[in-house]
């Protein structure tokens, strides 16, 4: 028997975003006062600790985005070798093409445009934002790591224990293995 933490749904990158009980693993690269994971781990340069084939969803909450276009695709197969069959992995992303609209548009105040171009900084280099994507361009960045059987946009997301963020500029996508 294993010491990792059990359950059959994984949080990556979880910082100020943990999801609590129903099976729920937290997991980040650092740990921090008031953000804590379960498990840390800088996966896609480390192995998740878990069989093939044994997780229900795998979720990156505002985390992808902190990964330079394509650094990330280790991440992605390793959510994808431990997703079973039908399970799901869910990316919400700041949708830079809706933000730069209403930005330039005038209708957003430059902190909450810059604010999701940059990154909340709280010390740490990982806290900056590398990357920027809209629907189409995250689908075929996900797609090009790994094979999914689909991926669909999704109008808000609600699984017992999580706390996806539903603020209008997160881009939320599904992609089911």
């Amino acid at each position: 028997m294993s010491n990792w933490p059990v359950g059959d749904k994984l949080n990556i990158g979880s910082g100020q975003r943990r999801f609590e009980g129903n099976g729920w693993i937290n997991i980040d690269a650092v740990s921090r006062p008031g953000q804590i994971p379960d498990l840390i781990i800088d996966v896609g340069k480390e192995a998740l600790p878990y069989d093939d084939n044994s997780m229900e969803y795998v979720v990156l909450c505002h985390m992808y985005e902190h990964l330079g276009l394509g650094e990330g695709h280790g991440l992605i197969r390793e959510a994808h070798r431990v997703l079973k069959s039908g399970g799901s992995l869910i990316i919400g992303v700041p949708d830079m093409k809706a933000l730069a609209i209403r930005w330039l548009d005038g209708r957003l105040e430059d902190y909450l445009y810059f604010v999701n171009v940059y990154g909340a900084y709280q010390g740490e280099p990982g806290d900056r934002h590398a990357w920027g994507f809209h629907e189409p361009s995250l689908i075929a960045d996900i797609r090009s790591a790994v094979p999914w059987s689909s991926a669909k946009a999704l109008d808000g997301v609600s699984i017992p224990g999580a706390d996806f963020p539903v603020d209008w500029w997160t881009l939320q996508v599904q992609f089911i293995k």
